[in-house]
């Protein structure tokens, strides 16, 4: 876990534009705005697109009231589609083509981002050469859901920064990027992606051949996420992931395999040996605590030994039911629309 460390202040201040797609945001996009408009850059290379996806909510009342506001902040509805993915792709397409700075930063409408985010995330940027980067998300919340989906992300996204900084691009955060405008512009944008739900990575995929990628974990790009308020949500959510899970590079998916036939392996083995399974099991969650922990306090995060605990119990439990429900008869379900 010795992560690949990147500077945090750019030597230049390029144009940036933020671009986010909201649709039935109004509990979350004020948080989100208010932590944008914080930003420690030069506000007049500073830009924020923020899409209404047809909410059916107030979301696109209070868009309008901070983009009278804020002359930076510009709010468009959006009403027709140019590209052949999901809304959120078409959003971003289309904010996208109106923007036009040297940076395309994507983040969500439920996400809060640190005051040093677009300074590291530049920075890394400008060392590594990279045209693509991706920065570090967490969920908050103080419901044990939420701190669930805390720990969930934590263990997923750390991995996905060793993989990356072992030279293996896996997938970025549509949450937590930033992508040079004139690679963007080189693949064609959302617009000439084929049809997915998982609309991130099939962009990192379309970069990822050519051009260098970086992973960062750093409290300086930590953006913060509000999480599923739902059990079922969150299975709507984890169906849409791991429809593109499918497609990731297979060293990761042969990781997802081994995480999924954990379980089963477990309960054969206590079924056969309790000492011996019951062992097994205490040590390997052992290990992912201290993994937690480790990299919690790289982002000036920390995790308790009950979290862990009772979030490995449940981990364990949420996995079947998220299985069950990838397979079972149906759609995927996603602000309120099915694909």
């Amino acid at each position: 876990t010795n992560f690949k460390i990147h500077n945090i202040v750019p030597k230049n201040y390029p144009m940036v534009d933020i671009l986010i797609a909201a649709r039935n945001e109004e509990v979350n996009i004020t948080a989100c705005l208010d932590s944008l408009l914080a930003l420690d850059y030069p506000k007049d290379k500073l830009t924020i697109w923020v899409g209404d996806d047809a909410s059916k909510d107030n979301t696109w009342d209070i868009i309008k009231k901070y983009s009278a506001i804020y002359s930076n902040i510009k709010g468009m509805q959006i009403t027709t589609s140019i590209t052949q993915g999901n809304g959120k792709a078409n959003v971003l397409a289309q904010l996208a083509q109106k923007s036009n700075s040297n940076w395309i930063f994507i983040t969500d409408a439920d996400i809060r981002v640190p005051r040093q985010w677009l300074q590291a995330m530049l920075a890394a940027a400008e060392t590594e050469q990279a045209a693509l980067v991706t920065g570090t998300s967490l969920v908050i919340g103080d419901a044990w859901l939420a701190k669930f989906q805390r720990l969930d992300w934590l263990y997923a996204t750390a991995m996905l920064k060793i993989v990356s900084d072992l030279g293996i691009p896996v997938t970025t955060m549509g949450n937590n990027m930033a992508i040079s405008r004139k690679v963007y512009n080189e693949v064609g944008g959302f617009e000439s992606l084929p049809f997915s739900v998982t609309e991130d990575l099939e962009l990192f995929k379309a970069v990822k051949n050519k051009h260098k990628t970086i992973n960062l974990w750093s409290s300086k790009v930590l953006n913060k996420s509000a999480p599923q308020p739902t059990l079922l949500e969150l299975l709507k959510q984890r169906k849409r992931w791991m429809r593109g899970a499918f497609e990731l590079p297979f060293q990761l998916l042969g990781l997802l395999i081994l995480e999924a036939v954990y379980l089963p392996t477990i309960i054969i083995l206590i079924a056969i040996n309790p000492i011996m399974g019951i062992s097994f099991w205490v040590l390997k969650w052992l290990l992912k605590y201290t993994f937690e922990v480790i990299c919690a306090k790289k982002i000036d995060e920390k995790v308790s030994l009950f979290d862990s605990f009772v979030s490995e119990w449940y981990s364990v439990l949420f996995s079947l039911a998220s299985v069950l429900y990838y397979f079972w008869p149906g759609k995927i379900y996603w602000k309120g629309r099915a694909y």
